[in-house]
């Protein structure tokens, strides 16, 4: 299979670490940029990573599609089949990756020309990350460890905050979840897709 990604993506993080958890042989392949067209990247009309070639000249995109559809290549899952703890899981996940979102959305509005700054849309999207390590803080006890289906996504989003708005001093503010995502810096799939810089 081949795997279109970029370890600066939260997204495309996830589905590299993911595999490596699962022992599934991806070939990871930087997606080519084409300008207006976002990358090429498999068949995604949007044009965006990660894209995932599943099955010959077929592509699977949208990240936690990829994750669900790695993590049943291999037992156990680690996406829990209980209801409760299913959708515990997948709520921690969105979480993540409207961390993630935010992050990125901020990130847009900041390298626009100064003159082209909206103001309350920076606010907005800050706010969106603060909420958003809040909460987490809040609920680090439920987080769980090493990697879960929701963890995973949660993981990868405090590191691009981390990455894209440092300025905010997560940690800082969330002494809880830092001393918790702390926790994963030794793992050799954390080290080994980690390339902020």
């Amino acid at each position: 299979m081949k795997l279109y990604c970029h370890p600066i993506s939260p997204y495309a993080r996830k589905a590299m670490i993911l595999a490596r958890l699962k022992n599934i042989e991806v070939e990871e392949l930087l997606p080519e940029k084409d300008g207006a067209n976002g990358y090429k990247a498999g068949d995604n009309p949007l044009g965006k990573i990660p894209a995932l070639e599943w099955q010959p000249q077929q592509f699977l995109f949208d990240s936690p599609v990829i994750c669900q559809y790695l993590d049943q290549m291999q037992e156990p899952p680690i996406l829990p089949t209980d209801t409760h703890m299913r959708f515990l899981n997948m709520w921690q996940h969105a979480l993540g990756d409207g961390l993630s979102d935010a992050v990125y959305n901020y990130r847009q509005e900041i390298v626009r020309p100064q003159a082209l700054h909206w103001d309350e849309m920076i606010m907005r999207h800050e706010t969106a990350i603060l909420k958003s390590v809040a909460t987490l803080d809040h609920i680090c006890d439920w987080l769980g460890g090493p990697w879960t289906y929701g963890n995973l996504a949660i993981i990868c989003g405090l590191d691009y905050a981390s990455y894209r708005a440092e300025h905010l001093k997560w940690q800082e503010r969330a002494p809880k979840l830092a001393a918790w995502h702390s926790t994963f810096m030794d793992d050799p799939h954390y080290k080994d897709t980690l390339n902020h810089g």
